[in-house]
């Protein structure tokens, strides 16, 4: 937690929060209480940097989808200004990531709009085709970028950092798979650096040397035709010479997403980036990429030289605590980021930027976890993702909390999701987070547990609550007799399983199954009704799992019907014909339905208990719906009694 000093700005330790798009800001892109309070809760927990996500220089062609935070008005600076000062209170530092989309937008977004590009080269997986910028619509968006920068140092930011990565504008430029140009903008290793050495250059010009300049560089594109590694650090050197006095390294654009390490992803699959670069330069450098989530790598990177900094983005998502916790040396007590890439997928589908395991991010202004001024008893029936945020959440609110499992672990589905290796590390650390607080917040935990009204009594609560989740179910087709649980098969170790494994269903449960199985070479076919699996899965992690799948050499059948299962093989229908294949093992994982409580609810009610449910339908099959299900229901306790 070594303290340094960037060009004046002393920063209290390594860690920096990486920009991420929140759409917390208003619809027209001010400053809101809900973004302040977010950025609060990490500033007071031991953050040294926060970088605030792509801040908006030019409204009408330059914004990101939605409405991220706007810089390109004075109007602004006193939203600015205030954000600024209450991230300041708690001694941590901030700077913008002042941002033009360049082409990675669609029009509808612009007003009807074109974006704008170096050249007319259209994204393949974000964007309409844009206009090739014309020389005066360089100039301008080079003076927008400096205006901007001197509008930070007004609104009392302690730097700015430019966004030269992730395929946006400034990165197109110095892309030769974007920037197709033959004028003094383009062509030339040279005419491509020109467009962010003017930026550069008028920045300086507005607001001094003494002002921190970052700088966002893919230092690699990896996409065919794109940012070569040799090109990308003779870049590096480059920035710094013109006055850029920290390199906040990543990779890719929007058609290489190693930006975004995700479930089987190595930890350290980026530091190569940072590492090269900081053999090439003398300013200091920030890594990124999961980092966080094994937060000796972070460190390990600092102390080996591969890095100076260390941002953490999704990790700080999960737990706005996590740089204390490493400071006090509580790594135990840190709620694991997952990588399902749910914060994005929320962002991307037009919602407000959420998370999987923590359903306060967003409503920190609400201040939300308030003591209760009425204690209660509280049996919680069930140990899954719902059951346990309840229990956890209650027991902070001063309730006192006694659960009850019926099974010999905790985590219900959770438990399963960590069984495959690729993302064992994630849930697990999930998994050590729940058993943790249980017994740091004194939860009276009861595995190997029925829930009878008996055992109940013996607790003599003032509530009930069932959190008993769902069950898998089987495929209601002819044959199911001879199809096992792929959920249970996880949970078993595959206990008696055949060498070819036909895997029914390409959900999540189905993808872990069939990992799972391939990690014990086991041959496995997906078979799939829909069009592609991993369809109700986050949009970048279903992507990226697809090609872990092909990676591993598992065979996906997708539109697939499943017709009969058979001892022995499967009768599949597809565009009308009929076939049959050949298998040890049927493992149908094709959903859950809710354990019906109804007997139990009367038991209990009859003697005369308060009963609440969390239901299926109230958000307990996916384990986003179950955390918040059991967050807000444990809030609502004061309401409900």
């Amino acid at each position: 937690m070594q303290s340094i000093n960037i060009n004046g700005l002393r920063l209290k330790n390594r860690i920096s929060m990486a920009p991420m798009y929140t759409k917390y800001a208003s619809e027209s892109g001010e400053v809101t209480d809900k973004l302040i309070e977010y950025f609060v809760r990490r500033a007071k927990s031991e953050v040294g940097l926060i970088i605030l996500e792509n801040t908006c220089i030019e409204w009408e062609q330059g914004r990101i989808y939605g409405n991220p935070v706007a810089i390109h008005d004075d109007r602004f600076l006193p939203g600015l200004n205030e954000l600024v000062k209450s991230v300041h209170r708690y001694g941590a530092k901030i700077i913008p990531e002042i941002h033009h989309v360049g082409r990675q937008v669609f029009s509808d977004n612009l007003n009807g709009k074109p974006p704008l590009a170096p050249s007319a080269v259209r994204s393949e997986v974000g964007g309409d085709m844009p206009k090739a910028m014309s020389e005066e619509e360089i100039l301008e968006t080079i003076e927008a970028f400096a205006d901007a920068a001197l509008r930070a140092k007004k609104a009392g930011f302690d730097g700015v950092e430019l966004h030269g990565a992730h395929g946006y504008l400034i990165q197109e430029f110095i892309s030769p798979l974007t920037n197709r140009r033959e004028d003094k903008w383009g062509g030339s290793f040279k005419n491509r650096c020109r467009f962010a050495v003017e930026i550069i250059r008028k920045i300086r010009q507005k607001v001094g040397r003494d002002f921190p300049l970052f700088f966002r560089l893919s230092a690699e594109e990896a996409s065919k035709g794109g940012l070569s590694l040799e090109e990308g650090l003779k870049y590096a050197k480059v920035l710094e010479a013109e006055g850029v006095d920290c390199l906040d390294v990543t990779h890719g654009n929007y058609e290489s997403l190693k930006h975004f390490p995700m479930q089987g992803d190595p930890f350290d699959q980026l530091l190569y980036l940072s590492e090269a670069v900081k053999k090439e330069v003398e300013i200091p450098v920030i890594a990124v990429g999961s980092l966080g989530i094994k937060p000796e790598i972070a460190e390990n990177a600092v102390r080996e030289g591969k890095a100076d900094l260390v941002n953490f983005g999704r990790e700080l998502l999960a737990d706005p605590d996590l740089a204390k916790k490493i400071k006090n040396d509580k790594l135990e007590e840190i709620r694991t980021c997952l990588r399902c890439n749910e914060c994005t997928g929320s962002i991307d589908t037009g919602k407000y930027l959420a998370c999987a395991v923590n359903p306060e991010l967003g409503y920190e202004y609400k201040n939300l976890m308030k003591k209760t001024q009425s204690p209660k008893s509280i049996v919680v029936v069930g140990a899954g993702p719902a059951g346990l945020k309840y229990s956890i959440t209650a027991s902070k609110l001063g309730h006192k909390v006694t659960i009850l499992e019926k099974n010999d672990y905790i985590g219900g589905l959770v438990k399963a999701a960590s069984i495959p290796e690729y993302k064992n590390v994630e849930f697990s650390g999930l998994l050590n987070y729940y058993s943790t607080m249980i017994k740091r917040l004194g939860i009276n935990l009861n595995l190997s547990t029925e829930a009878t009204a008996e055992k109940i009594d013996e607790y003599a609560p003032d509530i009930v609550v069932l959190a008993v989740g769902s069950k898998a179910v089987k495929l209601p087709v002819k044959g199911s007799e001879y199809l096992e649980i792929a959920v249970e098969k996880l949970l078993d170790n595959g206990k008696g399983l055949g060498e070819d494994i036909c895997v029914i269903g390409g959900s999540g449960v189905g993808l872990d199954t069939a990992m799972f199985l391939r990690e014990k070479n086991k041959n496995v076919k997906i078979l799939e009704m829909k069009d592609s699996i991993a369809e109700e899965l986050s949009p970048m992690l279903s992507t990226h799992l697809r090609k872990v799948v092909k990676d591993n050499k598992i065979e996906v059948l997708s539109s697939h019907l499943v017709k009969e299962i058979k001892e022995g093989s499967v009768v599949l229908e597809h565009q009308g014909q009929e076939k049959e294949i050949v298998c040890d093992n049927a493992l149908s994982a094709v959903g859950f339905q809710q354990i019906k409580t109804a007997a139990m609810k009367k038991e209990l009610l009859d003697s005369g208990y308060m009963i609440y449910s969390l239901e299926v339908g109230a958000g307990c099959g996916h384990i986003m719906d179950a955390t918040r299900n059991g967050f807000w229901s444990a809030l609502e306790l004061d309401e409900n009694l």
